[in-house]
């Protein structure tokens, strides 16, 4: 498995995460005391749940994308900006919720989810806490030009839950079927994140339209690249499982490739079996991770990846190269070069 062997050492070079936020790390710093905040409420059940989620800290990758975008602007509200960061990343950990307890996930980033440190009932309730919460507030805020970008945003992640359930260990979907799902459920945040950063840098029309190109790109990249983290990923590093996405049954963009490409019958049948099964044995992993090396999928994810992360930084190449551009271009290296 020698090809397998040289791309797993490919990828272990992952870029520091301050490469690129420290040019808002005092704006992420706000961040984390507005999503406190956000779950500042008499109602015990919630702020008990709320503490616990925001005790799972994430890379907040997406509001450093909003906030780089939203400080390119000259007579930006600083504090307009800190909200809306907040706003995208509660909206993230509200579909994580949602996909923990659709998943039966028992870990999330190395840390109980909420379905198993209370129940499904209260995990649901607080994704739908989370997405109302933010809609009163932007109005509250009066910030009629982003209501559209998240009222879409959101509706396009639940119409990629329904896809994602659809899918549901449906070895026959196309390439195609796969980008549209990815393209609902998880580019639609991160092309939202950057579309809002540009509104409130008071970006043009067109400019704006750029910018969310620019996010759906990356979006594309990051979830191409998280694929492959489930089968060639650390467990400690990733938080969950390798392989769980597998035994979820997400049809993912190596497996479908691999299930093409098989050299034999053989091979395709046990691709299809495998990708039936909620449980496998650690000879029946290893036979998989054979494939996917003797039908180059990995590398061939590898590749799309990275051909994604440049058709991110080609949409903002019309940006002035000041140290926010550059950051952002470091953001893209960042979603395809690191190892969790």
């Amino acid at each position: 498995m020698s090809n397998l062997g040289s791309f797993v050492r490919s990828v272990e070079t992952d870029s520091d995460l301050r490469e690129f936020q420290d040019p808002v790390q005092r704006e992420l710093e706000d961040l984390q005391e507005s999503m406190v905040e956000f779950f500042r409420t008499s109602l015990g059940l919630l702020q008990g749940v709320g503490s616990h989620l925001l005790g799972v800290r994430g890379k907040m990758f997406r509001p450093t994308i909003l906030l780089l975008f939203a400080k390119m602007g000259k007579d930006g509200n600083r504090g307009d900006s800190i909200f809306s960061a907040t706003v995208i990343e509660l909206i993230h950990l509200a579909t994580l919720i949602h996909d923990d307890t659709i998943d039966r996930s028992a870990v999330r980033r190395g840390l109980p989810t909420l379905n198993v440190m209370f129940n499904d009932q209260v995990a649901t309730i607080l994704g739908d806490y989370i997405y109302t919460k933010a809609f009163c507030e932007l109005i509250d805020r009066d910030l009629p030009r982003l209501v559209p970008v998240v009222a879409k945003t959101t509706h396009r992640m639940t119409v990629g839950e329904v896809l994602a359930i659809e899918q549901k260990r449906d070895i026959e979907i196309s390439e195609e079927d796969y980008f549209h799902l990815l393209d609902e459920k998880t580019a639609s945040l991160m092309g939202a994140a950057a579309e809002i950063g540009a509104v409130l840098a008071g970006m043009s029309e067109d400019d704006i339209r750029k910018v969310l190109q620019f996010g759906e790109y990356l979006g594309r990249a990051y979830q191409v690249t998280d694929d492959l983290f489930d089968y060639i990923g650390n467990e400690g590093q990733l938080g969950k499982g390798v392989g769980s996405d597998l035994a979820a049954g997400k049809v993912t963009l190596p497996l479908i490739h691999a299930y093409q490409n098989a050299a034999s019958l053989e091979e395709r049948d046990f691709v299809r079996t495998l990708s039936s099964k909620k449980e496998f044995d650690e000879s029946q992993w290893l036979e998989l991770l054979s494939i996917l090396d003797r039908t180059g999928s990995l590398q061939y994810c590898r590749e799309t990846a990275l051909g994604l992360a440049d058709s991110a930084r080609k949409q903002i190449e019309f940006l002035p190269e000041d140290e926010y551009r550059k950051a952002l271009e470091k953001a893209v290296s960042y979603a395809v070069q690191r190892i969790h």
